[in-house]
């Protein structure tokens, strides 16, 4: 996520957390025959052409009206690659949760409880307001491993903390599997992030191993 704080005309502030998350998967076919799905989804690209665009836009107007072309467009949503909100993965219930995780001290609270895994078949766009996956299969969502895979270090955090949380699902039915979410508990609970993506075909007796990794830059300007 790339979030743009403020604009005043001597001076812009912008935030320095470029969230990025990435979806991996790997499927294991009931005869245990397995194929690396590779990357599902990922916000690193889309962030990637942004800095282009706004490095682009510095060099010929300047960095303050830069900005202000960037907003501007996303207002009129003549880019559609969505600078607020975060890419519309990361959800607002999971961002409130991590909120109340700073200031609750109680079980239920806990940032690691985001190790819930459950996937789905539906096809709607992710958005920021989603709290549920659209339609989930009523498989039982299955506990992750989380993990932190890497520290934060150099400058302006020019290497970001990463965590990883890995769960896999096996199925007991024939679905099309095109969404995956991150929640908070085993049932009910807040979703952190959505993803959608092209089918996966499983059939009873199959599984898929999903991988979420969480790249968190710090440090700033």
């Amino acid at each position: 996520m790339w979030l743009v704080l403020a604009v005043r005309k001597d001076v812009v502030l912008q935030a320095s957390m470029n969230c990025q998350a990435q979806l991996s998967a790997v499927l294991t076919k009931a005869n245990g025959t397995k194929s690396d799905l590779g990357i599902l989804a990922d916000d690193s690209k889309w962030f990637s052409y942004l800095v282009k665009f706004r490095a682009m836009l510095s060099k010929m107007f300047g960095p303050v009206v830069a900005v202000l072309m960037i907003v501007s467009l996303v207002k009129t949503g003549h880019l559609p690659l969505v600078v607020l909100p975060m890419m519309g993965l990361i959800t607002d219930a999971g961002l409130t949760f991590l909120a109340v995780a700073f200031t609750v001290d109680a079980a239920g609270t806990d940032i690691f409880n985001m190790q819930w895994h459950d996937s789905g078949t539906g096809t709607n766009a992710e958005v920021q307001t989603d709290t549920t996956l659209q339609t989930p299969t009523g498989i039982a969502r299955v506990s992750g491993v989380n993990t932190k895979t890497q520290d934060a270090s150099g400058t302006g955090s020019t290497t970001p903390a990463k965590v990883q949380s890995q769960a896999t699902i096996a199925y007991n039915n024939t679905f099309a599997i095109t969404e995956w979410g991150l929640f908070s508990a085993s049932s009910s609970g807040s979703m952190w992030d959505r993803r959608k993506f092209a089918a996966i075909n499983v059939v009873s007796g199959d599984s898929i191993q999903f991988t979420y990794s969480l790249s968190i830059p710090g440090g700033g300007t």
